[in-house]
């Protein structure tokens, strides 16, 4: 499963690409996007306080992202200063990072998937292609198991990066374009 590093990676790179140019604390909007980005693995909250396992349940699913995604954008738009995002667009924001964490989750290797379409069905589903390595708890923290999945997090973090500065770099570029056509 992608590790809070991957999650947050996506998220980050998400707000960023959409942010707009200018007119507020561009910090605010990263951390942001890092906490919802992670925010579907809060679910691991009740294993460690009343040892039910509820990891990769409702949080991981359409309804919840939703739901969420009306609450937070709410919330932000009340005691939040993101100039240049509106409610609906706050919303959607959420929604595109928090959907992150739901289709990296899916495209991971192993577990019993996730329950995409929960509240109308608690089926589980996962990708028959594999993005990401499982992770194998049960080997210890220090296994050398884990060194696929450390060098795939690296990979996907340099990549989204990348990929990242690339479509900033288009922008701008378009951005410069446009000006000196008017």
């Amino acid at each position: 499963m992608p590790s809070p590093i991957a999650h947050a990676v996506s998220g980050y790179a998400i707000a960023k690409g959409l942010e707009p140019a200018k007119g507020y604390r561009r910090w605010r909007l990263a951390l942001y996007a890092v906490f919802v980005a992670i925010a579907a693995d809060f679910d691991f909250l009740p294993q460690i306080i009343l040892g039910i396992d509820t990891h990769r349940g409702v949080t991981h699913s359409l309804g919840f992202a939703i739901v969420f995604s009306l609450a937070i954008g709410a919330l932000a738009n009340r005691y939040t200063a993101f100039k240049g995002f509106n409610y609906l667009r706050l919303c959607t924001l959420v929604l595109l990072v928090y959907g992150s964490h739901l289709v990296l989750d899916f495209f991971t290797q192993g577990g019993s998937g996730i329950p995409i379409f929960w509240p109308i069905s608690n089926e589980r589903f996962y990708s028959a292609v594999s993005l990401f390595p499982a992770v194998h708890h049960s080997n210890g923290l220090f296994d050398s198991i884990h060194l696929l999945f450390i060098s795939f997090e690296l990979t996907y973090t340099v990549l989204v990066l990348w990929g990242l500065s690339q479509w900033r770099t288009y922008k701008q570029h378009r951005k410069r374009s446009a000006s000196r056509m008017e």
